[in-house]
């Protein structure tokens, strides 16, 4: 009997655009510092230069990018969906169904982090192109993780309207967080988990300082998130944000 395959490394294909913060959770999920270095399919170094100085027309979504202290991860970028524009949506599509494909689960996408710079001040909730996304793309076993960034401007809109509501600023500052959730939940959640491919789980980063915090959940969501217990255990190995998952997979193995 073959033997059953395990891979080495957790791939996961970003989604959002450029100058969004990407870099910083994978830092963070990576304990790694600087840029990660870029691989073609091949595996060579196709430019002398790190990821960050990438020009426009140089950015390839089948490019890996790895931290040289954390092999354990290997992630695709794509520069998210600018308005109106369908050339990388169907970029992601063909590149999401050929990693699909492909027979061995190390050249297999493991999940998907897609990363959405939210504001409940916008008055479009959803993107035409976030909704194409959830609508139209299938990720079948890949699980597709939600980040909602810039959530603390949400916090600073609750706290204002719970001072309107007569709650001192202090009271107001303290319960704003709570009501600026359970405000996404009710007005925002169900439009996305109403699409045909919703997201299998949401993290939302706050603050900068909170990114720590955030990646820590990032990891625990993409490990509930998967099926398969070796990836599982691949995840848990390679990240080195969340020591207590750490624990609890070194427990049950």
């Amino acid at each position: 009997m073959a033997a059953i395959e395990r891979p080495r490394q957790f791939r996961i294909l970003i989604i959002g655009r450029a100058n969004a913060g990407k870099t910083t959770i994978l830092r963070a999920v990576c304990g790694a510092e600087g840029e990660p270095e870029v691989y073609d399919r091949d595996g060579n170094k196709p430019f002398a230069h790190t990821h960050a100085s990438l020009k426009r027309g140089e950015h390839n979504i089948e490019y890996s990018l790895m931290f040289p202290n954390n092999p354990g991860f290997v992630f695709h970028d794509s520069r998210g969906f600018e308005s109106g524009a369908v050339g990388e949506l169907q970029l992601v599509r063909e590149f999401i169904q050929e990693k699909a494909r492909l027979g061995s689960m190390s050249n297999q996408l493991h999940a998907i982090w897609y990363r959405y710079c939210f504001s409940m001040d916008n008055n479009r909730l959803i993107t035409a192109a976030d909704k194409a996304f959830f609508d139209t793309i299938d990720t079948g076993s890949v699980p597709v993780i939600a980040i909602f960034t810039k959530f603390d401007a949400c916090d600073s809109t609750a706290c204002s309207m719970l001072e309107a509501q007569g709650l001192t600023f202090a009271e107001a500052q303290k319960k704003a967080p709570e009501h600026a959730q359970a405000q996404f939940d009710k007005d925002v959640l169900p439009l996305i988990k109403q699409l045909a491919h919703p997201p299998r789980a949401e993290v939302y980063l706050r603050k900068p300082g909170a990114i720590q915090k955030a990646a820590s959940e990032l990891i625990e969501s993409t490990e509930a998130a998967l099926d398969n217990d070796a990836l599982k255990v691949l995840l848990v190995q390679a990240q080195h944000v969340n020591v207590e998952l750490c624990m609890k997979g070194a427990v049950n193995r």
